[in-house]
């Protein structure tokens, strides 16, 4: 998810200058149009155009702003008004606002989100769809004994794991003390399709992917429960200006958040990457699924 901070300040600027005056006093002048902005990647662009959908189900006007770049500047964007909400991720936000916060369930990380938002911004309810990491094996590991982190643990010298970059800093100490594990290799491996063909090729054993990716269940591969919740909560949440939504749009998004699972979000994954659907249609299609 990090991105090139050339492409994201070229963004960022872009989307800035759309309008010569803030924009969200311009919208108030139109009539109260809400602008939606997205991270760039696939999975935030359609909860993006989620959003806009359910919130044009209330009459509301709508602009989309896909694709402005890293969490620095589409926060930014949010919190200065240029954007009226973004959809986030729970853990990742509080650990872009707080570097040093230890909560790793879904409720403990939402409300420590809550209180280090800064004064202009607020959370709408978080949905029970996350976008998490996870450690995932093929079908013929995991008949081998190893369906959990717990089971990992012991047998992690046996194998080797394939993860981007960053993760032997970030986790491999803390996967030791949690689960007691020590790989026999941390291999670098491209994010995405170039991780599972690594997996199902069999040049890693263990893979970091996340758990919404279509391909988990295209390649019968395997998610390792992680009972000790060692990686955070990723629960899906609006991210919002604060009080520049009126009540009826609040509670479609909420609605939205309630209704949107981790299966479900995987399956509209699925519906982008497999059969390259245009995500304002899937959007479109899971608003009116959902009853909004």
């Amino acid at each position: 998810m990090k991105r090139l901070l050339a492409f994201a300040a070229v963004a960022a600027l872009a989307l800035t200058g759309c309008a010569s005056q803030d924009p969200l006093e311009a919208n108030k002048a139109q009539g109260g149009t809400v602008v939606v902005g997205s991270a760039d990647f696939a999975e935030s662009e359609l909860l993006m155009e989620i959003y806009a959908e359910a919130l044009r189900s209330t009459g509301t006007d709508v602009q989309t702003r896909p694709r402005i770049g890293a969490r620095e500047f589409y926060v930014n964007a949010v919190k200065g008004g240029e954007l009226t909400l973004v959809p986030e991720y729970t853990g990742n936000l509080l650990a872009y606002l707080d570097k040093q916060a230890a909560g790793t369930e879904a409720q403990e990380v939402y409300n420590q989100l809550k209180g280090k938002l800064p004064p202009e911004l607020e959370l709408l309810d978080q949905s029970p769809a996350e976008d998490s990491d996870v450690l995932a094996v093929t079908a013929a590991t995991a008949a081998t004994g190893v369906r959990s982190m717990t089971d990992l643990g012991p047998r992690c010298g046996e194998f080797v794991l394939g993860a981007p970059a960053e993760w032997k800093s970030r986790w491999e100490a803390r996967i030791g003390e949690v689960y007691g594990c020590k790989f026999k290799e941390i291999r670098s491996v491209e994010a995405g399709t170039v991780t599972v063909d690594a997996l199902t090729g069999n040049q890693v054993q263990v893979a970091n992917l996340f758990t919404t990716s279509s391909q988990i269940q295209q390649n019968n591969l395997v998610k390792l429960d992680d009972p000790k919740n060692m990686f955070p909560a990723q629960n899906v949440v609006p991210l919002v200006h604060k009080s520049t939504l009126k009540p009826e749009q609040v509670a479609v998004l909420n609605k939205v958040s309630a209704a949107l699972t981790t299966d479900e979000l995987t399956d509209l994954n699925r519906q982008l990457e497999v059969d390259k659907a245009n995500p304002a249609d899937v959007a479109k299609s899971f608003v009116a699924s959902a009853g909004i």
